[in-house]
């Protein structure tokens, strides 16, 4: 919304209607996101939308921006934990400092999380701004890399192996974070038996 100066209660009207929209793209999908469920959502007006959003594609952009804000914060604090560590807790902490910055940490419907990301390529907006997301991601998993002693270690590779761990968990009925945990463990052992060599 271009240059619109708005009063307290209008910036607070603005900022829910964006927090609506961000819960609809990661419960529904961006087909959901529409200016009827947003304002149903944030319990507001259906011309607020409308009034506060020049388009869809806006509400998308600022929603989308809301969730990938929060995973690289929420990833961003898990790589200042290891940095904050010895070296050598870093790295027998490193598992779990993945998953912190990898899974979200309400993970009650992981379906939720990762039917969400695969639906994201319905918008090209939101594919844009979680591409952008990944980035700062895989920048926050290179810290937690480096400070464990595993600079080699490309930080995409760590995110794949967490999304396929959580994709096999889902679909087979198991816990996800137990099973990421399990798969980045084996990992990290055969990495560590791999340079002990």
């Amino acid at each position: 919304m271009a240059a619109k100066q708005l009063s307290v209660k209008a910036q607070m009207t603005r900022s829910s209607l964006v927090v609506a929209a961000a819960i609809i793209l990661r419960e529904e999908g961006p087909q959901a996101v529409t200016y009827r469920n947003v304002a149903k959502k944030a319990g507001a007006a259906s011309s607020a939308v409308g009034y506060y959003f020049d388009s869809i594609d806006e509400v998308l952009k600022e929603a989308a921006e809301f969730n990938m804000r929060a995973w690289a914060e929420r990833a961003e604090k898990a790589a200042d934990a290891a940095e904050a560590m010895a070296p050598e807790e870093a790295r027998a902490q490193v598992v779990a400092l993945l998953l912190r910055a990898c899974l979200p940490e309400q993970f009650d419907v992981p379906a939720a999380h990762y039917a969400q990301l695969i639906m994201a390529a319905q918008s090209k907006v939101v594919t844009a701004v979680y591409r952008r997301g990944r980035v700062r991601l895989s920048e926050a998993n290179a810290r937690i890399l480096a400070r464990a002693g595993y600079p080699e270690v490309d930080p995409s590779i760590v995110s794949a192996l967490v999304d396929g761990a959580a994709v096999a968990g889902i679909s087979e009925g198991n816990p996800v974070r137990e099973v990421a945990r399990r798969v980045l463990t084996d990992a990290f052992d055969l990495l560590g038996a791999s340079q002990s060599c």
